[in-house]
């Protein structure tokens, strides 16, 4: 793993987390259970496999912070300075901007809007896009702690095996029925114990001494996008199977299940083969590969991965203000909110950077 690596993978990222917000309106089991059409399978795959993202965030934000301790020490405290200040600002401005609209908020006492705060702030649902933010917080809070764990393939193997059995279990339980007093202990899908993981593998990807790309490299890269299709398609019969017997889109939640957790491995495996350049593999222009890569295209995936936070950030808001156009059709709406949604997050950053610059000089 690298950083130019990195950057391609925010912005990619980025911009599906976009396609599955924007694909919400068409995907089969929320406004159609009972007819499967051209438009709602392409919308359904994207919002389905898509959901290898948000685990795929986390890792880089692993990666990122045990990558940076390579530049400057680990110092406690400066640490959370920079964590806190960039975390919980725009988590409760956004926070705040969706809550104050809505009826309930509007018609409240003074002491029920500070409950209606209060609340959506601790649970991380005051927009449903925030709960990400409260996943990785919690995180940051344990980083100073699991820095010191150090990098093994053992390991590595263990924390696989174990986190790849405990979403089988909270699949088995929520959509088998097996396991029924286990159901009861296990948490929802925003817990830590979920994620840490995925934490914790994107940091040894900045400690394992290029152990895991060797390893990637006995095979060619084709072969891993094969794994990953592979690992997609299971993940996509799963969901159909569940929407259809359970009459329901989330049974267990989107991210506690171990097909999602597989798929996310091998996008990650295949994403690390693509700098390996095989010429076998690839001709020596492909994009994002190898030492060819042209310094704009560079250039302009690191300005990409720079605005991806604040793409995220108001991404929601554009999908908002675009709703009136969602007669043009899933696909068509699709490509709209994705355009708008980069525009309206590189122009935000671009604000941002001039802003900071000015309160610094």
């Amino acid at each position: 793993m690298t950083w130019e690596l990195s950057d391609l993978l925010r912005a990619i990222a980025t911009t599906i987390v976009i396609a599955i917000h924007a694909s919400h309106r068409w995907w089969f089991g929320v406004n159609d259970t009972t007819t499967l059409d051209l438009t709602i399978f392409i919308n359904t795959a994207i919002n389905q496999i898509g959901r290898f993202t948000v685990p795929i965030f986390v890792i880089l934000s692993g990666f990122a912070l045990a990558k940076s301790e390579e530049k400057r020490s680990f110092n406690l405290i400066a640490f959370f300075q920079r964590r806190l200040w960039r975390i919980l600002p725009p988590y409760i401005l956004f926070s705040l901007l969706n809550l104050v609209g809505q009826v309930k908020f509007i018609q409240a006492s003074w002491t029920e809007r500070a409950y209606l705060i209060w609340q959506a702030l601790i649970t991380g649902m005051g927009d449903y896009h925030l709960y990400f933010l409260g996943i990785i917080f919690q995180c940051y809070l344990f980083y100073p702690l699991i820095r010191h764990i150090v990098f093994t393939p053992p390991n590595l193997y263990l924390l696989t095996c174990c986190t790849f059995t405990l979403f089988s279990w909270a699949w088995l339980s929520g959509t088998l029925g097996l396991f029924p007093n286990l159901q009861i202990t296990l948490p929802d899908g925003n817990h830590l114990i979920y994620w840490l993981p995925y934490f914790l593998i994107g940091m040894w990807l900045a400690k394992d001494n290029h152990w895991i790309e060797k390893r990637v490299n006995r095979w060619r890269s084709q072969w891993w996008g094969y794994l990953f299709a592979i690992a997609a398609v299971v993940e996509l019969s799963e969901f159909y199977y569940v929407a259809i017997s359970k009459n329901t889109a989330e049974a267990i939640g989107h991210y506690t299940r171990p097909s999602v957790f597989v798929m996310s491995l091998m996008f990650l495996l295949w994403s690390i083969s693509w700098r390996i350049g095989q010429s076998q593999d690839f001709p020596k222009s492909f994009p994002f590969i190898g030492q060819d890569v042209p310094s704009h295209i560079k250039s302009f995936i690191k300005t990409l991965s720079h605005a991806s936070f604040a793409t995220y950030l108001i991404h929601v808001w554009i999908l908002r203000v675009l709703t009136p156009l969602e007669g043009w059709g899933g696909l068509v709406f699709l490509l709209l909110a994705i355009g708008l949604s980069w525009l309206g997050g590189l122009i935000s950053w671009q604000v941002q950077k001039k802003l900071f610059k000015t309160k610094t000089q």
